[in-house]
């Protein structure tokens, strides 16, 4: 069996770790003890001298800090597979791209895409056709409705719902709760239900 590593030290690694068959490898900004991390740890210092063979998954929730180590690693020709829970239901024909994660529970309908290194998080629902971009953190619970595509570096909150057939652009945030029932422009916060225009973000 591959050795596995995971880059990351929190709630998201350890998350990933649950979903493993083997105990991985820890790789963090500086070594811990397993007091701090069930496992043995790596800095990432010695992982980028040595590049070790093996699969790594990205354990980071943050998009940007997740973005930065992600380009690091496909610089070095690392191994990124898709992580998926065992108790995770994708169809057949759905598309997970290279380090996306797909959390217990969570469902991805036929002909759905999830871009690389997006985050399905628990129970959350990815219904049939939607095709949701690169580096994006969906929340726990939230839902989308057939046919949604979204752009990159967005960031869905908990329990909040897309209705079929919008689409919604790059570096949007989602307020936790909220429904989309429109089309959504890129780089603004939506909140409330029907969502609506919270803030203007910075094009990013």
């Amino acid at each position: 069996m591959a050795k596995a590593y995971i880059f990351g030290g929190g709630g998201h690694a350890r998350v990933i770790a649950s979903f493993l068959a083997a105990s991985p490898v820890f790789v963090v900004q500086q070594p811990v003890g397993p007091a701090t991390l069930p496992g043995t740890t790596l800095s990432e210092e010695e992982y980028f001298r040595e590049l070790p063979p093996g699969e790594v998954y990205l354990g980071i929730g943050s998009n940007e800090a997740r973005a930065l180590c992600a380009s690091r690693l496909r610089a070095v020709g690392a191994n990124m597979p898709a992580c998926i829970a065992p108790t995770a239901f994708v169809a057949r024909d759905a598309e997970i791209e290279s380090g996306a994660v797909v959390c217990a529970g969570a469902v991805v309908g036929s002909r759905a895409r999830i871009g690389r290194d997006t985050i399905i998080n628990t129970l959350s629902s990815v219904d049939h056709d939607c095709v949701l971009g690169d580096l994006s953190q969906v929340t726990v619970g939230v839902t989308f409705g057939g046919g949604v595509r979204t752009g990159v570096n967005c960031f869905f909150g908990m329990k909040s719902a897309v209705v079929p057939n919008r689409t919604i652009g790059d570096h949007v945030q989602l307020m936790a709760g909220s429904l989309v029932v429109s089309d959504v422009e890129s780089n603004v916060v939506m909140g409330g239900s029907p969502a609506r225009l919270v803030k203007r973000l910075s094009p990013g």
